[in-house]
């Protein structure tokens, strides 16, 4: 089991958090405060690591439910920062120290974040980049060309870790520029799954103006 880190927030006021809350595989959000930072709070679940080892549309379904979270964080009347979609801890304790660590960071940028909202944007891979990235196997020493071979393998791999990346990169770019103007700031940060996670600082008047752009940008509407 693991303690998954959905967000942090400021100034920490437990009694807020809707009650039956549920995140990723149904798990129930809770939240701790850390005795050596009591001024902020996270909100966690504890969920079965192989839980966490999906990919394709079962790993975007995870990460809607993060957003979830991270949306009932906000309903609270406080601006959360969003903790990167599959942050796991090994338990409690380790996540609390992690924070703890990183408390004079997280509090600085909480007080950048007040008055706005933080949006999480996940751009998932989609036709051939939802196949998973085959793991390395390596040749026998006795097969043919062994060496070689292990070599291929790991240029095919790493290529196609580099088309994933390069594929959200242009995505974000798009995004980026449909949103000009509308946002305050913007952090990405990308997973060797082909996932990045784009986070969007927009004041509260703004908030239905990113909307309207958001839907301007689906290729559905």
């Amino acid at each position: 089991m693991a303690t998954y880190l959905y967000c942090v927030l400021a100034p920490p006021n437990p009694e807020a958090i809707p009650a039956g809350l549920t995140g990723i595989s149904g798990s129930p959000v809770r939240v701790l405060v850390p005795a050596a930072t009591t001024h902020m709070e996270v909100w966690v679940a504890t969920i079965d690591d192989a839980a966490l080892r999906v990919s394709g549309e079962a790993l975007a379904r995870q990460a809607l439910l993060h957003n979830d979270v991270v949306d009932a964080a906000l309903a609270t009347g406080r601006t959360p920062l969003p903790a990167r979609f599959g942050s796991r801890f090994d338990d409690d304790a380790t996540c609390i120290a992690d924070v703890a660590r990183r408390s004079s960071v997280l509090s600085a940028i909480l007080d950048r974040v007040a008055g706005a909202v933080e949006m999480s944007v996940l751009i998932v891979p989609t036709g051939d980049f939802l196949e998973s990235i085959a793991p390395i196997a390596k040749p026998e020493r006795h097969e043919a060309a062994a060496g070689r071979r292990y070599l291929e393998v790991v240029r095919d791999r790493t290529r196609q870790a580099e088309d994933r990346r390069q594929a959200a990169e242009s995505e974000a770019e798009r995004v980026a520029k449909a949103l000009s103007g509308i946002v305050s700031g913007e952090s990405r940060s990308f997973r060797a799954i082909g996932v990045m996670s784009v986070a969007h600082l927009v004041p509260f008047e703004r908030v239905e103006i990113y909307r309207d752009a958001w839907y301007c940008l689906r290729p559905w509407r």
